[in-house]
């Protein structure tokens, strides 16, 4: 199942609300993650970017992964440089981590899109070094 398909089934907000049920995040989100492409999200907080994600555990209360930074969605400010290239531990308790549109985000600052396709849209605008147009796809688009 992919992101829009949950959009479709879940309409009633199951997936979306502060806190849920979290095995039903599980099953429905741990999909998600098993259907990226080439393991790459556009990741958000503080800045933009493309991530790999490395050892990902889809254990029965929360995931976790390795993120690698890919490529940055450059916006021409301080934080660009500072945060290019530091790998991070990601992670989320299933019972937090909701489903905003095409955005899955926890409680905490972070947003996440892995729809495959689109991601490998914004990899493409990205490399021809069309920031804003990827960024019209991704964070401007909340």
């Amino acid at each position: 199942m992919n992101i829009f398909e949950l959009n479709q089934k879940y309409k009633n907000g199951e997936l979306s609300g502060q806190t849920g049920d979290p095995e039903l995040r599980r099953q429905e989100f741990s999909q998600l993650f098993m259907n990226l492409y080439e393991n790459k999200v556009v990741y958000h907080e503080r800045i933009t970017r493309i991530i790999k994600l490395d050892k990902i555990e889809l254990l029965p209360d929360r995931f976790n992964a390795i993120a690698i930074p890919y490529l940055l969605i450059e916006k021409g400010n301080r934080l660009d440089e500072s945060y290019r290239h530091k790998s991070f531990e990601l992670g989320a308790s299933w019972k937090y981590l909701r489903l905003d549109g095409i955005v899955l985000s926890p409680y905490s600052s972070w947003l996440m899109w892995c729809d495959p396709n689109l991601v490998k849209q914004v990899e493409m605008l990205v490399l021809e070094k069309n920031f804003k147009k990827a960024l019209d796809l991704t964070l401007n688009a909340m």
